[in-house]
């Protein structure tokens, strides 16, 4: 039996469990009239989320009903990559080049060949591109991407928001959803040229609830072919953040697996779990951590001791300052800059914790890879 959970960032799971609000509300809206609101859509939060899924899963939808799906990166200069890529390979796709035709031929020293050739000058602004590509649908519309957007710059947000805003204004079929981690979205917000994005649908992204995370684990194994029988605890391990649902859920297969099973066990998901917690680590938290500087890595361990000897995984910034040994208004530039990395978040007036699951324990770990002879 193929392993069914897909613990790859960016990869839709076989089984969705949660954000049904959002793919259905998506669903509605490009179905509907022009003027829906939910046309245009910002998701947020944290790593591992699920934001690039949820992105992913909006596209299909789009697909499925026949729109045209034009994929962006922040991390790119998102509208030149419309103008010059995405759309004309759409187009093309749509409507091939006409080849070129002989419409006349001559031998040395009567005449010369003549070739007829439909030409079209470059168009080098978004809004006309995107005229010329709803041109060639009938019912239906394009739908434009753009994940990371914390990292876009705001005149490459302004040429997709006039762009998008004068189509709407003409009733023509396009939507926009984008995605990108809280903090840098929020930022992004208090701009004065973000008007765009502070009428976008908003949605921000929390864990999945326990009772979602275990559906989709014992859902996506019986798939899969087998019995997910202790799916109430992984599911408590996975703090119904979805990338480790799957990762949880992919290494206690492969546990099963290894011990011969035919359900995934107590004893397959014990197997799994510390295994989880390295992969997590490596692939996640640690590139995380990489290039942190002394005082906000000192900052991040001594939450960690905290933590765990308390238990609480809200941090009070005051019995932080103490176990530094320093004032807690000269902590507070280390405090932003760990916000603004996606590292740690407010949990309220004076309270902080860590944004990611078990990143205090990767901590006090050390968070050492496992050394393989």
């Amino acid at each position: 039996m193929n392993n069914p959970f897909r613990p790859t960032f960016g990869a839709s799971p076989l089984v969705w469990a949660g954000r049904a609000t959002v793919l259905g509300d998506f669903e509605t809206a490009i179905l509907g009239s022009v003027g829906n609101p939910d046309r245009s859509i910002l998701i947020s939060g944290s790593r591992g989320i699920g934001k690039t899924v949820l992105l992913t899963e909006l596209e299909d939808i789009a697909a499925r009903h026949g729109w045209i799906v034009l994929r962006a990166s922040a991390r790119e200069r998102i509208a030149e990559s419309l103008i010059e890529s995405a759309i004309p390979e759409a187009i093309n796709r749509l409507s091939p080049p006409q080849r070129r035709q002989i419409t006349g031929f001559s031998v040395a020293g009567i005449g010369s060949v003549q070739t007829d050739v439909e030409s079209r000058d470059p168009v080098p602004r978004l809004s006309t591109q995107l005229r010329e590509l709803i041109s060639h649908l009938r019912g239906t519309g394009v739908l434009i991407t753009i994940d990371e957007v914390q990292d876009a710059s705001p005149d490459d947000l302004t040429q997709v928001a006039v762009a998008y805003q004068d189509l709407v204004r003409d009733d023509l079929p396009v939507a926009v959803a984008m995605a990108g981690l809280t903090h840098g979205i929020n930022t992004l917000l208090d701009l004065p040229g973000a008007t765009f994005l502070r009428r976008a649908r908003h949605y921000e992204l929390g864990p999945l609830t326990l009772e979602d995370a275990n559906v989709a684990l014992a859902d996506t194994a019986r798939d899969g072919g087998r019995a997910f029988d202790d799916s109430q605890r992984a599911a408590e391990f996975s703090k119904g953040y979805p990338y480790l649902v799957q990762l949880v859920g992919y290494l206690s297969w492969e546990a099963a697996d290894e011990l011969g099973l035919e359900s995934i066990d107590a004893h397959a998901v014990s197997d799994a779990i510390p295994l989880t917690l390295e992969r997590l680590g490596v692939q996640v938290l640690q590139p995380a951590l990489r290039d942190l500087p002394p005082r906000q890595m000192e900052y991040l361990r001594a939450m960690a001791e905290i933590e765990d000897e308390t238990g609480l995984s809200e941090i009070s910034t005051s019995a932080l300052a103490e176990s530094l040994g320093r004032p807690a208004t000269s902590l507070s530039d280390i405090r932003a800059r760990l916000i603004e990395h996606d590292l740690i978040t407010s949990a309220g007036w004076g309270l902080i914790e860590f944004a990611q699951p078990y990143l205090g324990q990767y901590l006090l770990d050390r968070g050492r890879p496992q050394r393989i002879s």
